[in-house]
């Protein structure tokens, strides 16, 4: 992550999830193009078992209602770090990485929150739809180094949204930092000068936790 959504992190005490419609990846919670004519084989029987019409093009229109009132968090399941993810999700030298670990995750973000690893495919595969979040643990092959573990938060029971306001583009659920962050790393091409303000954050925000130099050549 850049410095500032680190610095926000730390200051608010609290993790950032973001509306999936604000994504990239233009098919984020949307069927894939293989949906226009096929099912997906447990859709397929889902269907069938309880004599279900196909999904009508309004039952359609709610994925994109959902796109706007779920808020996720993406992280990337691995032991060592990534130079393409380094390249694909920070813009220059000012960025860490932070790593945490699944129990943690799920030990300490508790309340209306949906956790699991992604599911890659190519876009010749039907999604399964049937449940109001499957699509969204979905992505194209071509997404596969990211190796994502995701956390979808629901939307609250009395909770209100506005399309166009910058405010609803996203949520932050508060946590325990230190009971999420494990470890910190500064960018392969991060600055000495760079290396000294996170050290202080850390000192300010993670006590025992420490800085740790990027594992790639720069």
């Amino acid at each position: 992550m850049d410095s500032q959504k680190f610095d926000d992190l730390l200051t608010r005490s609290a993790l950032y999830f973001s509306r999936p419609d604000k994504f990239k990846d233009p098919f984020e919670g949307r069927l894939s193009p293989a949906s226009a004519h096929t099912m997906s084989p447990s859709d397929a029987a889902f269907y069938a078992a309880y004599r279900i019409k196909r999904p009508s093009d309004e039952a359609k229109a709610t994925h994109e209602i959902m796109r706007h009132c779920v808020f996720i968090s993406c992280w990337h399941r691995a032991k060592k770090e990534s130079r393409e993810m380094w390249e694909a999700y920070t813009s220059g030298p000012e960025s860490v990485v932070i790593t945490s670990s699944a129990k943690a995750l799920d030990r300490f973000l508790k309340g209306n929150i949906v956790k699991s690893p992604l599911k890659y495919h190519d876009d010749d595969f039907a999604r399964t739809e049937f449940d109001h979040t499957a699509l969204f643990f979905y992505k194209p092959r071509r997404y596969i180094f990211e190796q994502e573990f995701r956390m979808l938060r629901k939307p609250d029971k009395h909770e209100s949204f506005s399309y166009d306001d910058p405010a609803d583009f996203g949520r932050h659920v508060p946590i325990v930092v230190k009971k999420i962050v494990h470890r910190v790393i500064t960018h392969p091409m991060a600055s000495e000068a760079f290396k000294t303000k996170i050290d202080a954050c850390l000192r300010q925000y993670l006590k025992g936790v420490r800085r740790e130099d990027s594992n790639l050549l720069s």
